[in-house]
């Protein structure tokens, strides 16, 4: 790709940022207030305003589902044929799921809903057994993930029918709304998507940093402090720089690759040396126990003994999700010209949860074994030493642990870095004030977003705990609940309607968004491992 001019958009570079400078300012010189007033944000967005993310979820799900057997199913990206083969496109979109966020919960994520169950059930016992298994397939599974899926159906229409390279998520709003999408609203549109994108990484890297440390410590002996979790963001943070400028687009790419067949490669030694039996029951019981409460999970509040379980799981992983929607199904979209909607939506659903369902089925079952087989206390680990400590604990019951543990460290390495560098890529892209097809955004702007992720989620590393993570997620997607609805709502009522079937020839202009009827036209799509 070509280089842009790197000159930047004021009115998107400078609004997040200052506003992340005061609250990383605001939590380093108090961290208690900082506490009280995240607390407090996360309590009412979950609590009185929580149904709103559960109808949300819902609702997105009931378009996915029109969009499968609507009339907008059998409608093209592009007139042309796929751009990938199936069986390569189905692989791109399954091992998008391979991130340092699963490997932490899938081991683990079971115990909670066991140890504090919902619906009032005993902690422990046989029924709080059947749901703890059943809970994480249902909090990651195909309505979470239609989430992207509903936002990407737009986003490749526009892309590939319109002819449109949609850097930001106001030009999908200018798009489907016409001249309603404003210049000064969508910069206001543009300003929370990046927030809530770059609160939803944090959380991902708040995850992620503690557990790798852990695993350091386990291999080296070093204790586990807040220096070993800065020490770690600082050289992510100096890979990404590096492969930025020093041009390794080619060895990442090779190093997303051995991370894919990494991790595919712990799963299957997992699920031949564990309880292969034991896993596969768990499974399908847990799939059968989801299904048949699916809608009670869904819109599930718990308004009269308010446990705190809906707000402080469904809710936040909703939250999370909707957080990573807009980009996420940009990229999706991306690697799906040629396909029909239909397609597009089973292929995209199916292939990402099959991925997520799959590190849960076999590290979640392999746990659960352990527990109820008494080789392994999570209580009391958790309750000593911490989740992250706990989870490595899991992995070091494993045959040849010594060979194990090192293979997990770099798993969860890569994958953060890469994750890293495909968000800063994004910001970059919203923030540069013009990019040409083709173009990328400046080295610099890179590099300065990846240091601004990594210092946030240190900031939220050293105020401690989940709660400031699962807040930051939450004040963050909690806006682009409503750009979602309002792009997705745009397209079906009125941008859809123009959607030919024959295919033409490319639009000279790919930044025309409101150009009466849809043309299909020729997009680069740009898989986001080509760079570092």
């Amino acid at each position: 790709m070509k280089k842009g001019n790197g000159a930047i958009d004021k009115l998107l570079f400078w609004p997040p940022l200052v506003l992340i400078g005061i609250i990383c300012a605001a939590i380093i010189t108090n961290p208690e207030a900082g506490s009280a007033a995240v607390n407090k944000v996360f309590a009412f967005l979950t609590g009185p305003m929580g149904w709103t993310y559960e109808l949300f979820i819902l609702a997105n799900f009931a378009v996915v589902l029109y969009f499968v057997f609507g009339k907008f199913a059998n409608k093209r990206f592009g007139g042309d044929k796929p751009e990938f083969s199936t069986l390569s496109w189905l692989g791109m979109l399954f091992s998008a799921g391979t991130t340092a966020a699963i490997v932490y919960w899938a081991p683990i994520e079971f115990y909670f809903y066991l140890s504090a169950p919902p619906f009032g059930l005993e902690p422990f016992s046989p029924q709080a057994m059947a749901v703890a298994s059943s809970y994480p397939l249902f909090h990651w599974g195909p309505s979470s993930y239609a989430v992207y899926v509903g936002i990407g159906v737009v986003f490749g229409y526009i892309f590939f029918v319109q002819g449109t390279e949609v850097f930001r998520p106001s030009a999908a709003f200018q798009a489907v709304m016409g001249e309603r999408g404003g210049r000064y609203a969508g910069k206001v549109i543009d300003v929370f998507y990046m927030v809530g994108m770059i609160a939803g990484i944090s959380t991902s890297i708040g995850l992620g940093t503690p557990l790798l440390s852990e695993v350091v410590t386990k291999i080296t002996g070093i204790p586990h402090t807040l220096g070993l979790d800065a020490a770690i963001l600082v050289i992510w943070t100096l890979i990404v720089a590096i492969c930025v400028y020093g041009g390794l687009d080619k060895g990442i790419r090779r190093l997303s690759d051995f991370r894919n067949w990494l991790g595919f490669g712990l799963l299957a030694f997992v699920l031949a040396v564990g309880p292969t039996a034991f896993i596969f029951n768990n499974f399908f019981d847990s799939l059968g126990v989801m299904l048949n409460n699916f809608f009670r999970m869904s819109l599930y509040t718990d308004p009269v003994q308010n446990s705190g379980f809906p707000q402080g799981w469904t809710i936040f992983y909703f939250a999370w999700f909707t957080a990573f929607a807009i980009g996420t199904g940009m990229y999706l979209a991306r690697i799906s010209r040629g396909r029909t909607v239909r397609e597009f939506v089973l292929g995209a659903t199916l292939s990402g949860v099959t991925c997520v369902y799959t590190y849960f089925a076999i590290f979640g079952s392999y746990t659960l074994d352990l527990q109820t087989r008494g080789v392994i206390n999570l209580g009391e680990i958790i309750k000593a030493h911490g989740v992250p400590r706990a989870i490595v604990e899991i992995f070091a019951t494993l045959p040849g642990s010594f060979i194990i543990l090192p293979l997990i460290l770099v798993l969860l390495f890569i994958s953060t870095a890469t994750v890293i560098n495909s968000i800063a890529y994004t910001l970059a892209m919203v923030t540069t004030a013009r990019l040409g097809a083709g173009e990328e955004p400046a080295k610099w702007n890179r590099v300065f977003w990846a240091m601004v992720l990594g210092g946030l989620s240190l900031t939220l590393i050293f105020l401690g705990g989940m709660k400031p993570l699962q807040a930051a997620a939450v004040a963050g997607s909690f806006p682009a609940m409503f750009i979602i609805g309002i792009i997705v709502y745009g397209f079906i009522t009125k941008a859809g309607k123009d959607w030919s079937d024959a295919p033409s020839e490319p639009h000279e202009n790919t930044h025309n968004f409101t150009s009466g009827k849809a043309v299909e036209a020729a997009v680069e799509p740009r898989n986001t491992n080509d760079s570092c």
